[in-house]
C-alpha cells in the first residue's frame, strides 16, 4: 500500500528546487557556454594595442634592404643586419589603422620630417610620428597621413631613382616576434621563405615526411 512521503524527503526536495531556481536565474547561468571566435587577426597580434616586434625590411620589389629597422640614439634611422635587442620596436595603436613606432633600446620614436626624411625623436609628435599601417602584398606598409609619404629605408641607388622619377618607393616590412637568442639573416630568411618544391618527388610539399614525426602514444610503449 502506498504511503505518503516523510517530511524530511519533502523538505529536501523543496531545498533542491530552490537551489535549482537560484542557479538557473543567476547571471552566470545566462552566459553562453561557448567562447566567441576572435579570429586570426588577434592571434597574429593585429588586434593588440601594443605589439613588440622586429620590422624586417623586404618586399616584392627587390630585397635590397634585407635588414631590421633600427632607430639609433642619435636620431638616425637605419638598418640592423641581424635581429637583436637593438632592433626591437614597440608598435602602439594611436588611432584607427594608425600606429606609433618606438625603438625600445634608444627610446626614440620613428618620425618623418617635412621633406620625407626618417628620423628618431625623443618625444612623440602626433603630426610627424603617427603612421598609417596597411597590409600590401602580404607585407606591412607605413605612411605618414600628414606628409603623404611612405616610410622608406632607401639606399643610394633608390634615392637616385626618387630624384629621377619624383616618387618614393615604400619599404615593405615583415613583423617578426622577438627571439630569445639572436638569429642571423640567413636563419631568418630560411624561416620566412619556404624551401623550393621537389617537383620530381612523390611528396613535393613534404607532408608525409612531417607526418611521420607524429606518432601515436601507443607506439611509445
Amino acid at each position: 500500500m502506498w504511503s505518503a512521503p516523510s517530511g524530511c524527503v519533502v523538505a529536501r526536495a523543496l531545498v533542491l528546487a530552490v537551489l535549482w531556481l537560484t542557479v538557473a536565474g543567476s547571471p552566470l547561468a545566462r552566459r553562453p557556454l561557448a567562447l566567441s571566435d576572435q579570429g586570426p587577426h588577434l592571434h597574429y597580434g593585429w588586434g593588440q594595442p601594443i605589439r613588440l616586434r622586429h620590422l624586417y625590411a623586404a618586399g616584392p620589389y627587390g630585397l635590397s634592404n634585407n635588414c631590421f629597422l633600427r632607430i639609433h640614439s642619435d636620431g638616425t634611422v637605419g638598418c640592423e643586419e641581424n635581429q637583436s635587442e637593438h632592433s626591437l620596436l614597440e608598435i602602439r595603436a594611436v588611432a584607427l589603422k594608425t600606429v606609433a613606432i618606438k625603438d625600445i633600446n634608444s627610446v626614440r620614436y620613428l618620425c618623418m620630417s617635412a621633406d620625407g626624411k626618417m628620423q628618431g625623436l625623443a618625444h612623440y609628435s602626433e603630426e610627424d610620428c603617427a603612421f598609417k599601417e596597411e597590409i600590401n602584398y602580404g607585407y606591412n606598409v607605413y605612411s605618414s597621413p600628414k606628409h603623404r609619404l611612405p616610410v622608406a629605408l632607401s639606399g643610394a641607388k633608390a634615392k637616385q631613382q626618387v630624384l629621377n622619377k619624383g616618387t618614393v618607393q615604400p619599404s615593405y616590412f615583415l613583423p617578426m616576434l622577438p627571439k630569445t637568442s639572436e638569429g642571423t639573416r640567413d636563419q631568418l630568411e630560411s624561416d620566412v621563405f619556404p624551401l623550393p618544391l621537389e617537383t620530381d618527388s612523390m611528396d613535393p610539399f613534404r607532408m608525409v615526411s612531417e607526418a611521420e614525426l607524429v606518432k601515436s602514444p601507443s607506439f611509445q610503449k
